[in-house]
């Protein structure tokens, strides 16, 4: 995949009228410190650039959110560009983030490698102007204007828990396989999940952390050798994509399957089989390709001055959502069971 693709798109209606006051912000619905972006500098009705730069390029997770975002720019007269490091790896995103400053793109969106690595390049992108999303996981809230979380960190903790305790039993060794020590969301889950087995798992103990850097190899790797050093362990919890899919296969590798179960957060494509197969139990994640597309309607309104910090906003067919001091959460887990993994195609 090329590091920049840039799509130019044709004109098309931008969001609903204002005779939708109630419920689009910066016509009239509840906003907080919006009113001053909704007047001078509004680009409504211009075509916008607008650049979405992912931790990395290839991951599916990231395509997902990539096709959903181009099916929107479609809609929303942007000219959409999709590019990133090709590795996962914050200085990498730096150097995108500063050629998109200089090329003077409307609107940067982001998942961030790093939230504080990052932080420096996307002030000066603010400075000049520039509106910055960041979706999935977040950059320090000084270096953005809104963040777009995927699921409240606290059900998906759950989540990932709950989709392992039934088959480990209520005292068990489990571990934990990850992607960076300082990825912003994974860390945001495993406080998450680690709270929640305190309060209703204590004899569930996570015995080892260990890190597969979003490389299937070397989360296959890591995983394997968690089962070789732990061999007690009877589940793995695996929060990012490569990493679960990796888990999965070591499982499989080492004749584990029945013996120890994996959950994590991968799209349906990459643990299809793991889940049919039984060794991932159920899978929570979120509709990677509507979230694409809530990303490219934020940006549309930020770039407008039709959305504030703390408003109620409509996102075109994806329904009515709140922005919070600039958060805006995506949705509820949506869990993955060989049940109805077959209706997710991507």
């Amino acid at each position: 995949m090329s590091r920049t693709a840039p799509r130019t798109r044709k004109l098309a209606a931008v969001a609903a009228a204002c005779t939708l006051t109630a419920l689009v912000a910066g016509c009239g619905a509840v906003q907080t410190g919006a009113a001053a972006g909704a007047g001078s500098g509004s680009k409504a009705g211009k075509t916008i650039k607008v650049a979405m730069v992912p931790k990395l390029v290839g991951l599916a997770v990231f395509k997902a959110n990539q096709q959903g975002a181009q099916v929107a720019a479609k809609n929303l007269n942007i000219d959409f560009t999709y590019t990133g490091p090709v590795d996962a790896s914050a200085q990498g995103q730096v150097q995108v983030f500063n050629s998109l400053t200089a090329q003077r793109y409307d609107v940067i969106t982001t998942t961030a490698n790093n939230p504080s690595v990052l932080a420096p390049s996307l002030i000066q992108a603010r400075k000049q102007g520039i509106k910055v999303v960041s979706y999935d996981s977040d950059v320090l809230p000084q270096a953005r204007d809104f963040f777009i979380q995927n699921t409240s960190y606290p059900a998906f903790g759950k989540a990932l828990v709950e989709c392992v305790a039934p088959h480990t039993g209520r005292n068990a060794e489990i571990t934990v396989l990850s992607s960076d020590p300082d990825a912003t969301i994974q860390g945001e889950w495993l406080k998450a999940t680690n709270a929640y087995l305190k309060a209703n798992y204590p004899g569930l103990k996570v015995v080892t952390t260990q890190y597969g850097h979003s490389s299937p190899s070397e989360s296959l790797t890591a995983a394997q050798n968690i089962l070789q050093a732990y061999p007690n362990v009877k589940a793995i919890i695996a929060p990012d994509g490569a990493a679960e899919a990796g888990a999965a296969e070591a499982v499989k590798k080492l004749g584990k399957t029945g013996k120890v179960v994996v959950t994590g957060s991968s799209d349906p494509a990459s643990i299809r089989q793991y889940v049919k197969s039984g060794i991932i139990p159920c899978s929570p994640l979120w509709d990677e390709t509507k979230e694409g597309q809530l990303v490219m309607q934020v940006s549309r309104l930020a770039a407008d001055g039709k959305i504030g910090p703390n408003s109620t906003f409509a996102a075109g067919g994806l329904g009515t959502f709140t922005a919070k001091n600039g958060v805006i959460v995506f949705s509820k887990p949506l869990i993955f069971t060989k049940d109805n993994i077959d209706n997710y195609q991507w």
